[in-house]
C-alpha cells in the first residue's frame, strides 16, 4: 500500500518526514496493540508511543474504544525517586497530581471498571520499572493494598522484532521489578527496527520530554512550538486524519481477523465497530 493510498487523498500540505514502509508499519503495530493490550483502557507512557496514540485515536474516533486511549507524559529514567525528592522537592507531589488527574493514582486504579494497559517502546524496561515502582511506593505509602492495585495493571512493551530462538534476550526476564506485577501481566509486541528506531530516536517529537526537573514546573504547561515539534504535529494531524479514512479502517479489520484474539467477544465487537 503506497502513502497516497493510505491517506485516502484527504490530505494536503507538508507532510512529516517518515519512511517509505512507515504507514504500513505503523498499522501493523495498532492492529497488535489492541490484540494484545485485551478489554483494558489504553496509556501511552512517554513521546515515543506519540505516533501510535495519534493513529489509533483516528481509527478509533467513532467507537466505544475512543475514550479509552490517554496520552501520559512520563519519562523518569535512571532517576531514583528518593534521588528526585532530594534535587526537586515540588516534582513528586506535582506528578501524583497528574496522575490523579487521569485516575491513575493507587485508590483509582482499584475501582476503575476495566484494567489499565500501559503501552510503550522497551528496550530494558527502565521507563516502565521507574512508572509502576512509583505507584506502588505510593500504595505503600497510603496504605493501599498493592494486590488490588496490581491486579488493575498490564504492559505491552514495544520491542524491536529479531530472530526467534531459545537464546532470544527478553526485557522481562531480566527485570527485577516484574515481581511486583501479576504473572502474565506483560505482553509484547515486536515491530520492524525501522519503525522501533524511527519512534525511538528520530522522528519529531510533539512535546519536550517531560523529565522530574519540569514536573512542578509552570513552564511545562505552556506549549512551544519549535521547527522539530511543529513537524511532529504535522505527522499527529496526518496520522489522526487517515487513521480515520475507509481504506486504513478496512486494512486494520483485514489485520485484526488475523490475531487470536478473535476469539474473545470484546475483540470482535471492536471489529465490528471499526469496520466502514
Amino acid at each position: 500500500m503506497t502513502k497516497e493510498t493510505y491517506l485516502g487523498g484527504l490530505l494536503s500540505g507538508e507532510k512529516a518526514e517518515t519512511y517509505d514502509a512507515f504507514y504500513d508499519h505503523i498499522l501493523a503495530c495498532c492492529a497488535r496493540v489492541l490484540a494484545f493490550a485485551g478489554d483494558s483502557d489504553l496509556v501511552f507512557v512517554g513521546r515515543s508511543p506519540e505516533s501510535i496514540f495519534d493513529h489509533l485515536s483516528g481509527l478509533l474516533f467513532d467507537t466505544s474504544w475512543f475514550d479509552r486511549l490517554e496520552l501520559l507524559q512520563f519519562s523518569m529514567r535512571f532517576r531514583d525517586e528518593a534521588e528526585i525528592r532530594k534535587q526537586y522537592p515540588a516534582a513528586i507531589p506535582a506528578i501524583r497530581d497528574y496522575l490523579e488527574r487521569l485516575d491513575l493514582h493507587p485508590s483509582a486504579l482499584t475501582k476503575r471498571s476495566r484494567s489499565v494497559t500501559f503501552i510503550d517502546l522497551v528496550l530494558t524496561g527502565e521507563t516502565f520499572k521507574m512508572l509502576i515502582r512509583l505507584v506502588y511506593n505510593w500504595s505503600k505509602e497510603i496504605r493501599i493494598e498493592w494486590e488490588a492495585v496490581r491486579r488493575r495493571i498490564h504492559l505491552v512493551g514495544i520491542t524491536s522484532r529479531m530472530k526467534t530462538s531459545p537464546k532470544t534476550w527478553r526485557w522481562q526476564q531480566h527485570a527485577d521489578w516484574i515481581n511486583l506485577l501479576e504473572r502474565g501481566s506483560v505482553k509484547n509486541v515486536s515491530i520492524p527496527p525501522d519503525l522501533w528506531r524511527f519512534l525511538g530516536d528520530y522522528q519529531c517529537k510533539v512535546t519536550r520530554s517531560f523529565t522530574p526537573s519540569r514536573w512542578g514546573s509552570s513552564e511545562a504547561a505552556q506549549p512551544s512550538y519549535n521547527d522539530d515539534q511543529l513537524k511532529g504535529l504535522r505527522r499527529a494531524y496526518d496520522l489522526f486524519r487517515s487513521g480515520k479514512s475507509n481504506p486504513c479502517r478496512e486494512e486494520l479489520v483485514a489485520r485484526m481477523i488475523t490475531e487470536p484474539a478473535m476469539k474473545h467477544g470484546w475483540f470482535r465487537s471492536l471489529v465490528q465497530q471499526i469496520r466502514p
